[in-house]
């Protein structure tokens, strides 16, 4: 594996936190159809929530499918052989059918009963011997569907405690201070559930964050972090047949407390059940200086990434590589580095 050190970015400060509006009409949309939603979600089987989503995602690709343009653009970007050969169809609307099954699923962890999936840990052994160091433990998990509750459910099922990284913003409905106090907290009141607690990034403070996980890791907590491309520094990695700008942060934070840096991922299975795996610690040789370290880290980071997306592609979250993809080649016009 090539080590040679990655080209950092140092996004411009407005896309690190600008005012939020107060409301949009997007939301005026979601509070229009969440009853439709919920009604879904809590009297359909699963089995009959899936078809649906399938049926919807068959229907729409059919209908509309310029507006499913940024799916097949990103798969031909990662795919090997040439840029203009179009994708399959079915693992377009499969991709479509799952996100919208995520939502369902969302909203059926609020149905009376304690409704939950069947979810399959695996490579916990890592998250032992990572805590047993007394050090604590970082879990980097990447963009997929289900991933943001069924990982930390399965972590919780298996009596592991998990201090999560967040946005103010969090919560994926909305980013208007309307939506993130009415509408985010449909997701973040089901997380919480499998949370020891949140770390709140302020945006205008990174570094308050920072140090609580520092001292969060000093106490041997495990400490989640998704690998997202907002953030005051990115690297660009190769990611497959493109560039993927990544977040350093979870590797510097690891060099700097000792904590193990564990890649985390969850992949749906056929029958509906799920498998959360635990992959051995990123780490990084003790020689050289701290960019080629980084570049070390990152890149087998992206190779594990790259693995599961070869191995299931549908399962891979297209909106927010669309969204990392277009917010790097915007940095990159702008000539910022």
């Amino acid at each position: 594996m090539d080590d040679h050190p990655l080209q950092m970015i140092e996004p411009p400060p407005a896309t690190l936190g600008t005012a939020d509006p107060l409301i949009s009409g997007r939301d005026f949309y979601q509070l229009v159809l969440l009853p439709a939603l919920f009604l879904v979600a809590w009297t359909c089987s699963d089995r009959l929530c899936e078809r649906l989503c399938r049926g919807l995602a068959r229907l729409l690709y059919k209908l509309r499918p310029s507006r499913y343009e940024n799916y097949a653009r990103i798969f031909r970007m990662l795919q090997p052989g040439p840029s203009d050969t179009p994708p399959p169809a079915h693992l377009i609307q499969e991709a479509i059918a799952l996100r919208h099954l995520e939502w369902l699923q969302l909203l059926r962890y609020h149905r009376p009963g304690s409704w939950t999936p069947k979810v399959r840990l695996k490579g916990g052994a890592h998250l032992d011997r990572a805590l047993s160091s007394g050090r604590g433990a970082i879990l980097w998990r990447p963009h997929s569907p289900f991933s943001e509750v069924v990982s930390k459910a399965a972590l919780h099922e298996n009596g592991y405690a998990l201090w999560q990284l967040s946005r103010h913003t969090h919560g994926h409905f909305s980013s208007t201070r309307f939506g993130v106090r009415f509408l985010n907290p449909i997701r973040i009141a089901i997380e919480r559930r499998y949370l020891a607690g949140r770390v709140v990034i302020d945006p205008m403070n990174t570094n308050k964050s920072l140090m609580r996980m520092m001292r969060l890791l000093a106490q041997n907590k495990a400490v989640g972090i998704t690998v997202w491309a907002e953030a005051d520094r990115v690297a660009m990695v190769p990611f497959e047949e493109t560039m993927l700008a990544m977040p350093p942060g979870p590797a510097v934070l690891s060099f700097k407390t000792g904590a193990a840096l564990l890649p985390i991922f969850t992949e749906r299975n056929p029958d509906g059940s799920f498998q959360v795996t635990i992959e051995e610690p990123l780490e990084a040789p003790a020689d050289g200086d701290l960019e080629e370290r980084l570049a070390h880290v990152l890149r087998r980071q992206s190779a594990l990434m790259g693995a599961y997306f070869r191995r299931l592609p549908s399962q891979f979250h297209y909106a927010y590589l669309h969204e990392a993809t277009e917010r790097l080649r915007n940095w990159m016009a702008a000539g910022y580095q």
